[in-house]
């Protein structure tokens, strides 16, 4: 019964965020195509799970192909990183996207007690395929350590999804809406700047990590004494019964965590599908289209700390490439920072198409072209990787005033590969609309975005300045086709 309420639950979302494409939704034919091809939760299980599960094969040879078994454990560990980002970035976005489209609005007047576990399965499920991007690292680990290290290697990425999946939802229940008051926005940005904080401890533990597998007799005592920590703990597999308890133990205190925050959840989820009412007075807007929209964006997201954490999730993602920046101070090193902004840029899409929700319908009653809509989008998705390169680079260069070279790049680099990004997502449409966010589609713009950022580099390394002119190419015709 309860998965029959969680399918239908995934059905009724991906039917409203197809209604929301103005080419489904006046061509019934394909309306029905598309649902049968994305309504159904097995087959998009089925499919991430394989794409994966195919992609984890890249990480196969970092664990396999190590001298000390105990480097291979330590290696495994850190990846283990991955599904905990994933599923936590995941829970806290989709949360609040799932719930403002009213989802839950029927099961309010049934007598349900728990009613947000539906909303946590949902969840937990689409998410759950994420960790199979670590099985075939796991068989490596069994090939180096034994079949029982593989086992219980795998047990942690599981465990570091569900810790991500509670701290999502803790986001959300906490968060999900900020206080009232005058400084309500500057409040939830300071709570999503903490929540962020908080993630970056994540690659803090990883380079201590780091640092003390390659100094592993050295200081093997402290490298046990971290052992409790996540992801520290994984590493744990060369000791079964060490690593058992691990696992109960953190089992049973994020279990606890988990009960006691999805029996909170269903007030959240009862708030968030009640209509709020704000008083205030109307303003008229001076700013173009483009940037009024980009404007609401941003107000929206600051009164909801989870799709505002899913919009500056690029800084969290760069945060590697700015340490190696700050180690290094060269030239290279920051060129590498900014490639790696540009890479990121494309994440903030998930977030930027569920900012909207129910009020996607609203749009669609004004006088708003798509060219319009794009360019807001185009804002929204660049502001915070523009603004986090720049003030990075800025910064770098009072050691090293040549990083002042790359300085362009962290400008014109996020507008190339964010409006890559929206052009693959939006071909074909020629309305406003919530298109549909297939894995094929963030393939192929993961793609682009990496012949961009390569011919970028390749350029770089001839002469620097023949980069400049590369990207400005890029974003001068992305801009042109986003106007059309």
């Amino acid at each position: 019964m309860e998965w029959e309420i969680v399918n239908v639950l995934y059905r009724e979302m991906t039917y409203k965020r197809l209604k929301a494409n103005p080419q489904l939704s006046t061509d019934w034919n394909k309306f029905i195509k598309a649902f049968k091809r994305s309504g159904s939760l097995k087959k998009a299980l089925l499919s991430q799970s394989i794409l994966f599960g195919i992609f984890g094969l890249m990480l196969f040879p970092g664990v396999y192909y190590v001298k000390d078994p105990s480097g291979s454990a330590v290696i495994y560990a850190s990846y283990c990183l991955l599904p905990l980002i994933m599923a936590l970035y995941g829970t806290a976005v989709t949360a609040q996207y799932a719930v403002s489209l009213g989802l839950f609005e029927p099961l309010l007047s049934l007598p349900v007690r728990v009613g947000g576990k539906y909303l946590s399965v949902m969840l937990l499920i689409t998410q759950l395929p994420s960790v199979l991007f670590l099985l075939p690292p796991a068989v490596a680990l069994s090939l180096k350590l034994g079949p029982v290290a593989g086992v219980l290697g795998f047990a942690w990425a599981l465990m570091g999804a569900m810790l991500g999946h509670t701290l999502g939802l803790l986001i959300y229940d906490r968060f999900g809406k900020a206080s009232g008051g005058k400084f309500s926005g500057l409040k939830t940005a300071f709570k999503a700047f903490g929540i962020l904080l908080v993630m970056s401890l994540f690659y803090g533990l990883n380079y201590l990590q780091r640092y003390v597998a390659s100094h592993y007799e050295a200081l093997k005592g402290v490298f046990e004494r971290y052992s409790v920590a996540y992801p520290f703990s994984v590493s744990t597999v060369e000791k079964p019964l060490l690593s058992l308890g691990l696992l109960a133990v953190y089992g049973l205190v994020i279990g606890a965590v988990y009960v006691s925050t999805v029996r909170r959840l269903w007030r959240r989820v009862s708030e968030g599908t009640a209509t709020e009412r704000r008083g205030g007075k109307a303003r008229l807007s001076l700013h173009s289209p483009a940037l009024a929209l980009a404007l609401k964006d941003f107000k929206i997201a600051t009164r909801n700390t989870s799709l505002l954490t899913g919009l500056l999730m690029p800084v969290v993602v760069i945060i590697p490439s700015l340490a190696g920046a700050l180690k290094s101070g060269s030239e290279n090193a920051v060129l590498g920072f900014v490639l790696a902004i540009g890479w990121t840029s494309a994440i903030a899409i998930d977030a930027v198409l569920k900012i909207d929700g129910r009020a996607f319908e609203v749009l669609h009653s004004l006088p708003l072209s798509l060219r319009t809509f794009l360019r807001g989008k185009l804002v929204t998705m660049t502001t915070v990787p523009v603004t986090a390169g720049l003030l990075a680079v800025l910064g770098l260069s009072l050691r090293n005033p040549g990083s002042l070279k790359v300085l362009p790049l962290a400008l014109l680099l996020p507008v190339a590969t964010a409006g890559t990004t929206l052009t693959v997502f939006y071909w074909g449409i020629r309305e406003v609309a919530l298109p549909q966010t297939t894995w094929k589609k963030m393939l192929l713009a993961l793609l682009a975005n990496g012949l961009i950022i390569g011919a970028t580099a390749g350029l770089w390394y001839v002469e620097w300045f023949l980069s400049l002119p590369f990207v400005l190419l890029v974003d001068a015709l992305l801009l042109w086709h986003l106007s059309r």
